[in-house]
């Protein structure tokens, strides 16, 4: 039996972007191969419904815990059996943004993947930024010392080069091919449909981040416009959801009640139980909105006219390579600049409509090769 190790997926957790990418991943597992494979998950959180869904393999949880030594040492010998490990670092942690332990300790599960009998392949992710030196040394040598290297951008790739690592495989985000079913929901209305993905985390101001927008002036705008046109549905759309901490930063659905509260007109969605239930979602909208990147990444491999809404160069990074320049670049433009263009890119849909038949092509070409080169690696 095959034996795959996984590092840096969420199988089970409220942010329904990180969710996508194991979905997708294992989706593309699936396709790869119809052999039994054994697969090993490195993660905080568990399983979640992944297993149920994909019978065919079997998947062995092991919870991280970087701070023991005799955990390091099983993990090592994990990868010692396996025949590649796959890391992610969850699309974008792969940086010191989110902290610096943080980042310590995913580079410290990759460095041991390093040492290990096993190929390290990192998936496609963004690489920085790095703030910190020894961080970003310790990031240059993780990239060079991997057996194979993607980013899903080519600013990052570009950055990493100049940084001297010159091993990066561009390809793009794994949630495009993530599957869903617009079916599951009953929204048939005669209205056109705007969905708005509001994100808990701008809402608040966490993580340090500097917008020049007014994020909760921005919502209130966009929603209290399209909410007085009888033409127009307004849906409030969350994408990540916890269940277990209501008032936690990173709770979009709490952000979502209150504007629900304060615009009874609104149509709230429910609390989404996967990321295929949120994209089926989703694809019901004519037009969508979305502050979290793999909300924005779901509305588009659907079909439907987005409008991402960018708080980090991973927006400029992910969309900019596939020449989609209807990104809402909050760190930049003000509340009233952002109002106006996305008031101007609804308007004009059709053209983001377009948009997205030209670059679908490619993100299927790029998800092709990343396909075959992973299948290269196992079947060998």
């Amino acid at each position: 039996m095959i034996k795959i190790g996984l590092l840096g997926f969420d199988f089970k957790a409220p942010n329904k972007g990180c969710e996508a990418l194991s979905y997708a991943f294992i989706e593309m597992l699936s396709d790869i191969s119809n052999e039994s494979m054994e697969i090993h998950v490195f993660s905080y959180g568990e399983l979640g419904d992944i297993p149920r869904q994909y019978p065919k393999f079997s998947f062995v949880w092991h919870r991280l815990n970087m701070k023991k030594p005799i955990f390091l040492i099983k993990m090592k010998q994990v990868f010692d059996d396996c025949k590649c490990v796959f890391d992610i670092t969850y699309g974008d942690g792969f940086s010191d943004i989110y902290g610096k332990v943080w980042n310590a300790n995913t580079d410290l599960a990759k460095q041991i993947a390093i040492m290990s009998k096993a190929p390290l392949v990192l998936m496609p992710q963004t690489y920085g930024p790095f703030y910190t030196s020894v961080l970003k040394k310790w990031a240059i040598h993780l990239v060079k010392k991997a057996d194979l290297a993607f980013s899903r951008d080519t600013q990052s790739a570009q950055e990493m080069h100049e940084l001297g690592v010159g091993n990066l495989v561009v390809a793009t985000d794994l949630a495009f091919a993530l599957p869903y079913y617009k079916e599951k929901y009953d929204l048939n209305s005669s209205k056109r449909k705007v969905g708005i993905n509001v994100s808990s985390l701008l809402w608040d101001g966490g993580h340090n981040i500097k917008l020049k927008v007014n994020y909760r002036e921005y919502c209130r705008q966009i929603i209290k416009k399209y909410s007085e046109d009888d033409k127009t549905e307004i849906h409030i759309i969350p994408h990540v959801i916890d269940e277990d901490n209501y008032d936690s930063l990173e709770n979009d659905s709490r952000v979502c009640k209150l504007l629900k509260k304060e615009f009874p007109c609104v149509v709230l969605a429910p609390d989404f139980k996967n990321p295929i239930e949120a994209k089926s979602y989703i694809s019901n909208m004519d037009v969508f909105i979305g502050a979290r990147m793999h909300s924005t990444i779901g509305a588009i491999s659907a079909g439907v006219a987005t409008i991402p809404f960018s708080y980090s160069k991973k927006f400029e990074g992910l969309f900019g390579n596939l020449n989609y320049p209807f990104v809402i670049s909050a760190t930049r433009i003000d509340t009233d600049e952002a109002v106006q263009q996305t008031v101007r890119y609804i308007n004009d849909k059709d053209v983001l409509s377009k948009a997205y038949g030209r670059m679908m092509p490619e993100i299927n070409d790029k998800l092709e090769n990343v396909k075959k080169q992973i299948k290269g690696i196992i079947m060998h």
